[in-house]
């Protein structure tokens, strides 16, 4: 072990030890009290077994989707692999599987090296079958969802809470406190019921009362419903409400069959014969184990370079009217806002790296407590590691008052076992899909928006506004290091679409996202190829990443991508640090001819952990300084956070993809790929501001001597 990396490890050990005292996490399945399952008898994608079981079990019962089948099955494989040899040193890490000394790992590796043998070939074979939607049903995941409970939270007020049992085999609903009076809950169900709380366990048959005290001490309890059971009719009561409120509990599929449908969807699709195609179209179309989209139409999309604009886009959706600018001039949270011309929307869709509690966050809030007020499913998925204390209060109390407002905060786990830096990981991985999809009761009135932007003041004012009369809401202060308090000012880029189509099917791919697998995080593929005699007539695909399930499929599909590069390869990215692959790619196409053009923000100042990020940024400049055009974004105070790449005047890509390690190796990220020159047409323009606003890199950079050795470790530079 090298001093850099020893240094590094002694410095984030402490973190770990922190982090490892939050780690009391709710995770017991109901396969231990309801073992009759069938769905239980199958391998969970969780758990190591045995070489014979995992040869001989399946991750989930056909349902005749077998093309399907074959491909989610690979991959769940695959993940298991990767674990392993996170844990072992193995595979990539070095270690021939054959030297570990455990014959159970004998008889595993090889049982899932067969099963996962599909993901050798980079690209997805077509098979026979038409164009078209298909639904999986299968039962191979498990499904927690969380329940906040607050009785302050309109206590007499019924309330409504669907839980998804969709393609899980076993289903935990955590009850959350989430306030600060004790709740008392009670009544039946209409099949069996397993309970735990205060640290026991007990089970209730079908039609038998039950109760459960909440305490403001004990944060969680948790309900496991068998598979039969579709309602509990429930009473909570405080000392708030002492007559109690009801509280119903619908299974989702079998309540809402459009979500069902929605949530249960995959593509089938089209690929014509490569023969005769361009290399470009090649990659564009191939099926790839990158989560994608088939081809879709793109209309005429609205490209949101202004930050209110791309603010505006998102109130739009909701609101029906754009904020004036003279609510921004004043950035009063709580400033009027007229709902007559809104739309009345069956499902809301927010992902997002973090939603603040701040101008911004407290207007979207507003937004969805509305629409939540009249029956609107709301789905909201952020990243727990960088939420705070007052922006969990603003979303907590949001989801306590209507339930029919889901909260996933997604916090990713290590493997039993796995080893220092990929604990260390835990620190660092986030949820990094941006999307705001609302599909709509009304024709037309259907948005998605996707791109780099998150719900924070930064990417809408210059400088921190004053938020000092509103105690719940954040008040940043100006840092550079690693704090969570941190405040930028980002210009970002957005794209929204309006196609009613385009904003269904890619709300549905992010249903594959937020029916992941709870203990794992791992997710369903939303396609297969079958064969086309015809070209696709779409021209846009939206990809999703989860690059420790598909085998870094992101940074094989950048590198296809790069490597068809015939003349110029256009960028706009912050972050600079290459994996490997993808700086060999970039260096085939320097030796081929081909122009590079990199517009970046070398000095990070001001983003969490800058002076790091900058460094690395740095050590691009002095890899690539002689060979490259690479530009300095230098509008004043403001840090570029834009992920823009255009090859050869006819591919865009707009996305949340950085061009470092975190975004290929850790981060869940997602993005449009836009096949089409009448698009890169109405880009240029883009990308030419971003140029006009920046100025030429000096190559002669400098680097300090600490930085050089930390990074000097591979490990560490992976962690960036």
């Amino acid at each position: 072990m090298s001093l850099g990396s020893a240094v590094a490890k002694a410095l984030l050990g402490l973190a770990l030890t922190v982090l490892a005292g939050c780690a009391g996490m709710p995770g017991q399945s109901a396969c231990a009290f309801f073992p009759g399952d069938d769905a239980c008898d199958r391998l969970p994608v969780s758990a190591d077994s045995s070489g014979d079981g995992i040869a001989m079990a399946r991750y989930f019962a056909s349902d005749g989707n077998s093309a399907y089948e074959r491909e989610f099955q690979a991959l769940l494989a695959q993940s298991r692999l990767d674990a392993l040899d996170r844990a072992n040193g193995t595979g990539r890490f070095g270690r021939d599987w054959r030297d570990v000394q455990n014959s159970g790992f004998h008889a595993t590796y090889p049982a899932l090296q067969r099963l996962a043998k599909p993901l050798d070939d980079t690209e997805l074979a077509p098979t026979p079958g038409k164009p078209g939607q298909g639904h999986f049903a299968g039962r191979w995941r498990m499904s927690r969802q969380t329940l906040y409970l607050d009785a302050a939270a309109r206590p007499s007020a019924p309330k409504t809470f669907s839980f998804s049992g969709l393609q899980a085999r076993s289903v935990e609903i955590v009850l959350r406190q989430a306030g600060q009076h004790t709740l008392d809950i009670g009544g039946t169900c209409n099949g069996p019921l397993a309970i735990r709380a205060s640290g026991r366990s007990s089970t209730v048959a079908a039609a038998s009362p039950f109760h459960l005290s909440l305490p403001v001490a004990e944060t969680s309890a948790s309900l496991f419903p068998d598979q039969a059971l579709t309602r509990c009719d429930l009473r909570v009561t405080s000392t708030l409400a002492p007559a109690g409120a009801p509280l119903t509990l619908l299974r989702e599929e079998s309540a809402d069959p459009w979500i069902a449908a929605l949530d249960s969807r995959y593509d089938r699709c089209p690929v014509p014969a490569p023969a005769g195609l361009e290399e470009l179209d090649r990659v564009f179309y191939a099926s790839r184990w990158l989560s994608q989209t088939c081809a879709l139409p793109l209309g005429s999309p609205t490209l949101l370079r202004k930050s209110r604009d791309g603010f505006n886009a998102k109130v739009e959706a909701l609101l029906g009217k754009r904020l004036p600018d003279s609510a921004f001039d004043k950035a009063d949270p709580e400033l009027p806002l007229d709902f007559s011309n809104a739309p009345k929307l069956r499902l809301i869709y927010l992902s997002s790296l973090e939603f603040k509690a701040d101008f911004s966050g407290r207007i979207m809030e507003r937004l969805i407590r509305h629409h939540a007020a009249q029956g609107t499913k709301v789905r909201i998925l952020v990243t727990d590691v960088l939420e705070r204390e007052k922006d969990d209060a603003m979303l907590h109390r949001l989801a306590s008052e209507f339930p029919n407002v889901e909260l996933q905060e997604y916090r990713w786990q290590a493997d039993h076992g796995a080893p220092f830096d990929e604990q260390i990981s835990q620190l660092h991985k986030t949820h990094h899909v941006k999307m705001l999809a609302t599909l709509a009761e009304q024709p037309g009135r259907s948005r998605v928006i996707i791109g780099g932007r998150n719900i924070h003041d930064g990417f809408l004012f210059h400088r921190p506004v004053d938020l000092t009369r509103y105690p719940g809401l954040e008040q940043y202060g100006k840092t550079d290091g690693f704090s969570l308090n941190y405040y930028s000012n980002w210009s970002d880029f957005d794209i929204e679409i309006a196609d009613q189509a385009t904003v269904e099917t890619l709300a549905a791919h992010l249903s594959t996202i937020w029916l992941r697998d709870a203990d794992t995080n791992l997710s369903r593929p939303f396609s297969i190829p079958v064969r086309s005699r015809a070209a696709p007539r779409g021209v846009t695909r939206h990809f999703i990443s989860v690059p420790y399930q598909d085998g870094h499929a992101l940074e094989a599909y950048f590198v296809e991508l790069v490597d068809t590069a015939e003349h110029r390869i256009e960028i706009v990215n912050p972050y600079l640090n290459l994996t490997p692959e993808i700086a060999r790619a970039f260096d085939r196409a320097l030796a081929r001819g081909v122009k590079i053009d990199v517009v970046g923000r070398i000095d990070l100042k001001g983003d969490i952990g800058g002076r790091f990020l900058t460094a690395l940024n740095k050590l691009f400049v002095e890899k690539y300084g002689d060979r490259i055009n690479i530009r300095e974004f230098k509008a004043p105070d403001v840090v570029l956070h834009s992920k823009i790449m255009m090859i050869d005047e006819r591919l865009v890509a707009i996305s949340s993809v950085n061009l470092n390690n975190r975004s290929f190796f850790h981060d869940s990220e997602n993005g449009m790929v836009v096949l089409d020159p009448a698009f890169y047409a109405r880009m240029k323009p883009i990308y030419q501001d971003y140029v006009a606003h920046s100025r030429p890199v000096a190559t002669n950079v400098t680097i300090g001597w600490a930085y050089r050795l930390l990074f000097s470790d591979n490990w560490v530079r992976e962690a960036f």
